[in-house]
């Protein structure tokens, strides 16, 4: 019956549908400009008989670039500032501020919340200033603000409060706004603090710890609550605020869409099941029958990425079901949709997955079944994994422990435990093809450093693993320790150019510093021009050298993406030839 269907197809049709069932496993949408939605099965085929209890999909979400996007969202955005490690700590600070004065666009609104509750314009009626011609003033009322009294820990807990309480009580805007709050603090503060922001729907909050005096669990346990993340300095770093700021500010100053969020459903009467998703930080919900599942991504910043794993149950296919295609053997099996603000788009951004059903006594079908997983599925899977184990042992060894408890020697032993379970986890993926672990390696033997070096601050060595689980769940760029330390998987082009712009301001005449303005002029900071790629060499007058000022992670990245591009267009020319000419024999037949 099989080869029959083949023989009535025609070749040209049976492998217009081979080449329509792979590029259908990376549909995208056609519009440019809107975000990008990809679905990748881990493999392409499904035998019809066989049942794949846990088949795995990767689910990607792509914002447009920045240069790119339709329309960016303006945002809200409110500062608690809690500081009383010294005047130079309060300037660093203060330098931070200013640097997002003048990175915030002139549709933006900016509270700043000091001690004891100070509103730094409280000129204005709901604390909030319009950026549109006035940044000079805003600067200016930077002066207000002072080291934290001794009763620092209230101070933090009543700031944020009353950062919700002012977006809360800004006036209703015709267009979408998104809104988020920054906490600067260098204190220790007490665990149950985030349960004061649990119910909190107004902002997300970012959370930055400074040095060796503030409370990494208490930070990231507010950043989880309300969808952000934490970062922070080390006192080594202390003069680098402003630069851990700006990897966080890269984001904010680009959002490209708000109350977005990824709706999965299971192709209707097929028995698929939603099983579970694995997704970080990002909270996701799942129908009781299993037939429909909903990821809450939130805010999405430009030209970032955000992946998620869908386990899936997929049975046979009885010899009865009408679910499969027999033209092309292909089953449709998870429609996915991404869908922005209130869900009342009229045309989300959705895409079908489906892969091959073959018939087991196909022998042509047979040989061409890939039979080793897809490396980019692998790479998501291996990543959710080391989220995971990492996380376990955070909860196990570290989360229960008070700060002065870290001894030398127990850092040592913690260091060990987690050297064994990174070594397991290696051991058991040792024949998974085509995996690199490489970046994990790196970051993981740098906890296992911190952990076991005599001379480490307990508090530090905790900040950085925390900080490390806060950029992987909500996959986003944190400072670990200072603005050079970065999980390389989550940096952007944006993040990049920010953090050249900070350059830049600094050292310009004037530029930084506690006292004095920010900026020369207002082109040196609001939308400075990134800086050329290429530079002349200086030795012929028509050799050029790559900018140092780009690091080379970025260019391998565009230079791959480049390369990906070329592969794919020639992929693509490659097949259409064939199945030109396989339509001309067909008509000459």
């Amino acid at each position: 019956m099989y080869k029959e269907k083949i023989s009535t197809m025609g070749v040209s049709g049976a492998l217009a549908c081979l080449v329509f069932t792979l590029l259908l496993s990376e549909a995208r949408t056609s519009d440019a400009e809107s975000v990008k939605l990809t679905t990748t099965p881990i493999f392409p085929q499904i035998p019809r008989s066989q049942t794949s209890k846990d088949f795995q999909v990767l689910v990607s979400v792509e914002a447009p670039a920045a240069a790119g996007q339709k329309g960016r969202v303006p945002i809200d955005l409110a500062i608690v500032v809690n500081v009383g490690g010294g005047r130079s700590r309060l300037d660093s600070v203060k330098k931070a501020l200013r640097f997002i004065i003048w990175q915030l666009h002139d549709d933006d609104r900016l509270a700043v919340i000091g001690t004891s509750n100070t509103r730094l314009f409280g000129e204005t009626a709901t604390g909030f200033l319009d950026i549109r011609d006035a940044r000079r003033n805003a600067e200016s009322s930077l002066d207000k603000l002072e080291p934290r009294p001794r009763d620092g820990q209230a101070q933090q807990a009543s700031g944020l409060k009353e950062a919700i309480k002012m977006l809360s009580e800004l006036p209703a805007s015709p267009s979408r706004r998104a809104s988020f709050i920054i906490l600067v603090t260098d204190t220790m503060e007490s665990g149950k603090l985030a349960r004061e922001f649990r119910k909190n729907k107004q902002a997300v909050i970012h959370t930055f710890g400074l040095g060796a005096g503030h409370d990494p669990k208490a930070l990231l346990s507010i950043a989880e609550e309300a969808r952000g993340t934490y970062s922070f300095v080390d006192d080594q770093n202390a003069d680098a605020i402003a630069g851990a700021v700006a990897v966080c500010v890269s984001g904010l100053k680009a959002v490209a869409a708000v109350g977005t969020r990824l709706r999965l459903e299971a192709a209707a009467g097929s028995g698929i099941r939603i099983e579970r998703v694995e997704s970080g930080g990002y909270s996701t919900a799942i129908a009781g029958d299993k037939t429909s599942g909903e990821v809450t991504v939130g805010a999405l910043y430009a030209g970032e990425q955000k992946s998620f794993i869908v386990h899936l149950h997929v049975p046979a296919v009885p010899a009865t079901s009408n679910s499969v295609d027999g033209a092309c053997d292909k089953q449709h099996l998870l429609t996915a949709s991404f869908v922005t603000g209130d869900g009342g788009d009229a045309s989300p951004t959705q895409t079908i997955l489906s892969v091959q059903r073959p018939l087991p006594d196909c022998i042509a079908v047979a040989a061409t079944l890939q039979k080793v997983p897809v490396p980019v599925v692998m790479d998501h899977i291996a990543q959710f994994g080391v989220l995971d184990m990492v996380t376990t042992f955070v909860e196990n060894e570290i989360w229960e422990l008070s700060s002065n408890s870290i001894t030398p020697e127990v850092g040592a032993a913690m260091a060990t435990k987690l050297q064994s379970r990174w070594e397991e986890f290696l051991q058991a993926r040792q024949f998974w093809s085509g995996l690199d672990l490489g970046v994990f390696e790196v970051e993981i033997n740098k906890m296992v450093s911190l952990l076991a070096a005599p001379g480490s601050s307990p508090v530090l060595v905790t900040a950085y693993m925390l900080s490390w689980l806060s950029s992987y769940q909500m996959q986003r760029p944190t400072a670990m320790g200072s603005p050079s330390s970065v999980a390389p998987t989550f940096v952007t082009l944006s993040m990049q150019l920010t953090l050249q712009q900070l350059t830049t301001i600094v050292t310009a005449p004037g530029g930084g510093g506690g006292g004095g303005g920010g900026c020369v002029c207002e082109e040196a900071c609001v939308e400075a021009q990134p800086p050329p790629v290429f530079v002349p060499s200086g030795r012929h007058g028509d050799t050029y050298n790559v900018n140092a000022a780009y690091p080379a992670e970025l260019l391998d990245a565009i230079n791959q993406a480049i390369n990906q591009m070329y592969l794919r267009m020639r992929y693509m020319i490659s097949m259409v030839k064939l199945i030109i000419l396989l339509l001309a024999y067909d008509a000459w037949v």
